[in-house]
């Protein structure tokens, strides 16, 4: 009869546990010291069970009060934990645990429950939390080989596990960035910060540094050299000829010379022109003021000259006594008188 009555019992206990709520969470997850760690976490709840956002977190092995480490009851907490631990979203169905200045002593194995563990129903999977010393080494990828002037992007690469508190990106290059995130489930969160960059010669072989800095301190760098591709061709037939520069240059000056002397020149023939033309404009008003002055001048001249005019005196012509008067000698002037008479 004993065995008979302790079989439904049984039975009944077996049901009343397949029916309680359920929770999901990953079966271990890295933390790093001194930084903080979410463990993801959600619940489902068959149709009859009533909805409740109650949850405590129990370490394993959770037989007494000091192994709790959340508990929506704060004087449950165990005072190592008291501060530290919280839910990221206080839903029904949320029931990550977040986990603030990881410490060593963290270094345990973690379960959920709706209430406190009880010897009825002992945790069979918890979350392995382990604790490391340092950040994850990001990843640097960059072109293997770069060209002088063309932009190129620089990705740096970090995983974390405190998805609200994602880690910053510093770099010891100039330019533009752009950082995006995904989630790679588990708990495990990917940040990439994406630089954009333009090589300049000069930094062939210099170090490019991407560091990577976790929420509460925790910082870790990665860096990769700069491989610039030069020129073989050009820097080959510099070197064959090392007085093509040189000779250039002197070419350079010489024509400058002659272009300055050429247009030193021509300004000169300008200048000589415009005054030739001067000179020629001053001639010729000079000449036609002269022209037009003369005919006052000719005048003023005849005005003070005088001139001398030899006018015969005309007279009758008379026959001496005793000689013929129609046949006069013949060496016998005509007119005895000339008469020399001044006129202006």
């Amino acid at each position: 009869m004993r065995g008979r009555s302790v079989l439904p019992i049984f039975i009944l206990f077996q049901v009343c546990v397949g029916q309680e709520k359920k929770f999901h969470f990953p079966d271990k997850i890295q933390a790093v010291l001194g930084s903080c760690v979410e463990i993801p976490c959600y619940t489902t709840a068959p149709p009859t069970e009533g909805r409740s956002n109650k949850v405590v977190w129990h370490v394993q092995p959770a037989m007494s009060r000091s192994r709790i480490i959340y508990s929506t009851d704060v004087s449950e907490i165990s005072t190592v934990f008291r501060g530290r631990a919280d839910l990221v979203k206080r839903t029904t169905e949320n029931c990550t645990l977040r986990i603030h200045d990881v410490r060593r002593q963290d270094l345990k194995s973690y379960f959920p429950r709706e209430s406190k563990i009880s010897i009825l129903r002992p945790a069979s999977v918890y979350v392995n939390l382990e604790v490391k010393d340092s950040p994850p080494v990001p990843v640097l990828s960059m072109p293997a080989e770069m060209r002088v002037g063309e932009t190129i992007t620089i990705t740096c690469m970090a995983n974390f596990t405190c998805a609200s508190s994602p880690p910053t990106f510093t770099w010891n290059l100039i330019g533009p960035s752009v950082t995006e995130r995904s989630d790679l489930g588990n708990g495990i969160w990917q940040t990439a910060s994406n630089l954009t960059y333009k090589p300049t010669e000069n930094e062939n072989g210099s170090v490019v540094r991407c560091t990577v800095t976790h929420f509460g301190g925790p910082t870790i760098s990665a860096t990769a050299m700069i491989n610039i591709k030069i020129n073989i061709k050009a820097d080959e037939d510099q070197k064959a000829n090392p007085y093509i520069g040189p000779v250039i240059g002197i070419l350079c000056v010489i024509l400058l010379l002659a272009i300055g002397f050429i247009i030193w020149r021509k300004r000169d023939s300008c200048l000589w022109q415009k005054k030739t033309e001067a000179i020629s404009k001053l001639h010729l008003e000079k000449n036609a003021l002269s022209k037009n002055s003369s005919g006052y001048t000719d005048l003023l001249e005849r005005q003070k000259s005088s001139y001398y005019t030899i006018e015969p005196t005309a007279r009758c012509h008379v026959p001496r006594q005793g000689r013929n008067m129609m046949k006069p000698p013949e060496n016998e002037p005509i007119y005895e008188e000339m008469s020399i008479k001044r006129t202006k």
